[in-house]
């Protein structure tokens, strides 16, 4: 039997995603006819299908919108071609973007500007990574060490990141490009954000004190993906109380959980209560990193 289970502060929403999750909200409650949202509002099924049931349409192309329609485009960004087309189809658009996703949009559109090369590392096909290579005029999208080791670039070239990447990871790439091209530039701040920085050194801290980590969210969630990597031990990534199973928990005393910054404490608290009730344990806190921001509607 499990004798200690500790849950990791932070944990769960992060302030980008809890402020779209309101967006989307507002959006489904001031206006009467469908609402459309442009990719899932954010990476966790059970927030989609509850968005669902309330009637918001998830589409990933803006054909199947129709003219004159309200959209609400995804958390994660969008490309400007995306917007122009919005703009055709005389959609009423609302754009739940976290601020900090804005921020990277902003560096690449005025380095490309500039006839800088953008370099941005992240995850090919993610829709954030999308959003903001829309921006460029000339840009490379690399996912790994390897992949940084085949460039090539010129004078004037600047490197961006995803918001919710392995900040160790992270770390290594841009030690590897900034010591062979010493000319590279990174902009002023981090990319990679502060709630994806946060979970990654919370978790670890967790990983010193526990024998198994669960970490709650969806296999398509970037950052909660990160969160099971960072662990520095056994752990798993699970949507619900469904998803646990009783070998993972032999000869375990202490278990930590923790959560991806697109779940809600109320999808949290379930695999709480379900780990407590079939394998016991005493519950604690720790708060590893403090954290207390929000962001304006």
């Amino acid at each position: 039997m499990v004798k200690k289970i500790i849950l990791v502060k932070p944990r769960g929403l992060c302030a980008g995603v809890e402020r779209a999750l309101k967006i989307l909200d507002k959006a489904v409650a001031e206006n009467p006819g469908p609402v459309y949202c442009r990719h899932e509002i954010v990476h966790n099924q059970k927030v989609v299908e509850e968005y669902r049931q309330k009637g918001v349409i998830f589409v990933e192309d803006l054909a199947a919108v129709p003219n004159g329609a309200v959209v609400v485009f995804s958390a994660h960004g969008t490309s400007p071609k995306v917007l122009e087309e919005a703009k055709k189809k005389n959609l009423t658009m609302i754009d739940s973007v976290c601020p900090l996703v804005v921020k990277v949009h902003n560096e690449a559109k005025n380095f490309s500007q500039k006839g800088y090369l953008v370099v941005y590392l992240g995850h090919k096909g993610h829709p954030e990574a999308t959003g903001v290579l829309g921006e460029t005029k000339n840009s490379v999208l690399i996912s790994s060490l390897d992949e940084a080791k085949k460039l090539e670039l010129p004078e004037k070239a600047v490197l961006l990141t995803q918001t919710t990447l392995s900040v160790d990871e992270t770390q290594e790439i841009i030690e590897y490009l900034t010591k062979r091209w010493p000319k590279l530039v990174l902009p002023a701040g981090k990319d990679i954000c502060f709630s994806t920085t946060n979970r990654q050194l919370a978790v670890k801290e967790l990983g010193k004190k526990t024998d198994l980590i669960l970490v709650v969210g969806s296999k398509n969630s970037s950052n909660s993906n990160r969160l099971k990597e960072a662990a520095g031990k056994e752990a798993y990534l699970i949507d619900g109380p469904d998803d646990l199973q009783d070998e993972w928990f032999k000869d375990k005393n202490t278990v930590g959980i923790t959560a991806g910054a697109s779940v809600p404490e109320k999808f949290i608290r379930p695999v709480i209560a379900a780990v407590q009730q079939r394998y016991g344990g005493e519950i604690e806190e720790l708060e590893a990193v403090k954290e207390n921001i929000h962001f304006k509607l």
